[in-house]
């Protein structure tokens, strides 16, 4: 056992104050401690517990915004010019004579725009979602127990027994 300054011996309170140091002087010199109970401590001490709410949400949907665009295209016709002569009735035509009465085809060609619609990806979204931690600090008052020792009478500790004996 521990012999330091703060152990409590039982005093015979009943006895002189002469007898009591004689008694208490015999108890010190003995190592043996009778128990006589045991007192619990208690403390509160913090448990954290977590729980998962929902923060928000968000909706995503494709909407189809329309809009009036107008596209320059180059378009290209072909005409027929027929260049005539004064003084000379002959007609050529491609280098040849063309007699009277005579009828030759000629084809002219113009180009017309066909507006057409394709859907192509114009963008790519990408969607995720990532875990930000942080650290929180939350005050809590806690309450411990400690043992007080209320001393009533002449009671001596270990200690002083054996100083007040050497005065």
């Amino acid at each position: 056992m521990n012999d330091d300054n703060r152990t409590l011996r039982p005093i015979d309170l009943n006895l002189t104050s002469d007898r009591a140091t004689e008694v208490a002087t015999l108890t010190d010199t003995s190592q043996q401690v009778a128990p006589v109970g045991t007192i619990e401590l208690r403390e509160e001490r913090l448990f954290v517990n977590k729980q998962r709410e929902v923060a928000g949400s968000l909706n995503l949907s494709r909407e189809v915004r329309r809009e009036t665009v107008q596209v320059p295209v180059e378009l290209v016709t072909e005409v027929l010019v027929i260049e005539h002569r004064a003084g000379d009735h002959a007609v050529m035509l491609d280098g040849e004579l063309i007699q009277p009465g005579q009828k030759r085809e000629i084809v002219v060609y113009r180009e017309d725009a066909i507006v057409d619609k394709r859907v192509v990806v114009s963008e790519i979204v990408n969607i995720g979602k990532r875990v930000v931690t942080e650290t929180r600090t939350f005050d809590a008052t806690l309450a411990r127990e400690e043992l007080v020792v209320n001393e009533q009478g002449e009671l001596r500790r270990v200690g002083e027994i054996n100083a007040n004996e050497r005065r």
